[in-house]
């Protein structure tokens, strides 16, 4: 479990979380949502220790994050980032970077690491891509393959920074129901989204950010009464009840 207490981290002077405090609990889907600039990817960057806190502490299991090294660091977390590099190599050798944490230097792959990265790629529907380079792939098959990385780096954490980018909505339900299984298989899934309908129906529960301030935690329904969206975002929010359960929708104030 990574808790954060009273996180305060930014960019140079720019002080960007104010006083987080925030748990990824195994088994739980967390949501962070809020408007651009609110903190989200910040906070992630931070929990991993990407970007040192300026106050508070970050907890892996009650230890420090301080007191890890990078590779106990990746053994405990894989994170899927919003911008990455694109490679020329195949998908499979980019789904076996997934396995570094795991492996002594030098690097020599096992048997079980093979299989690990077959099943990943597998779960994500990206099965034929495997022998393709990177490079050549579109922007959605490129994303199947970076799921499968932080899938086969088989971590008990997995923050993933707006994981729908570039997916069709077929694809962006599946990512959501991934997301589902691997909680369900007892890991914390953390997720930036900016899709408020996916979020509502999807996580265990959801952060609010606005402004690098935790302005409320709660279950979709309680965040959904509460009507903290539509003060944060200036929408209104609306859901409607279907046979596979709520189905929420967003409109703004002036077509209403």
């Amino acid at each position: 479990m990574i808790e954060l207490k009273r996180v305060q981290a930014g960019y140079r002077r720019h002080l960007v979380l104010k006083g987080i405090d925030l748990t990824f609990r195994p088994g739980e889907v967390l949501v962070l949502l809020g408007p651009n600039g609110s903190g989200k990817s910040t906070l992630l960057r931070t929990a991993l220790g990407l970007l040192p806190c300026s106050g508070g502490q970050v907890l892996y299991d009650g230890t420090p994050l301080s007191a890890l090294s990078p590779r106990q660091v990746a053994q405990q977390v894989a994170f899927l980032s919003q911008s990455r590099s694109v490679p020329n190599i195949t998908a499979r050798r980019m789904v076996l970077h997934g396995r570094f944490p795991h492996l002594s230097y030098p690097r020599h792959y096992r048997p079980e690491d093979y299989q690990v990265v077959e099943q990943a790629l597998a779960r994500m529907d990206a099965a034929d891509l495997a022998d393709r380079p990177v490079t050549e792939l579109s922007g959605g098959q490129r994303q199947k393959v970076y799921l499968a990385m932080a899938v086969a780096q088989q971590t008990p954490t997995i923050l993933m920074d707006e994981p729908t980018t570039f997916l069709d909505i077929a694809h962006q339900l599946g990512v959501m129901e991934l997301a589902r299984q691997l909680a369900r298989e007892g890991k914390a899934v953390v997720m930036v989204l900016h899709d408020l309908s996916l979020a509502l129906s999807t996580a265990d529960r959801l952060a609010v950010l606005a402004d690098g301030r935790m302005v409320r935690t709660g279950t979709p329904e309680e965040i959904y009464q509460s009507k903290i969206l539509e003060e944060v975002f200036g929408i209104r929010q609306g859901r409607t009840r279907t046979e596979e359960g709520w189905q929420y929708f967003c409109t703004l104030p002036r077509l209403l």
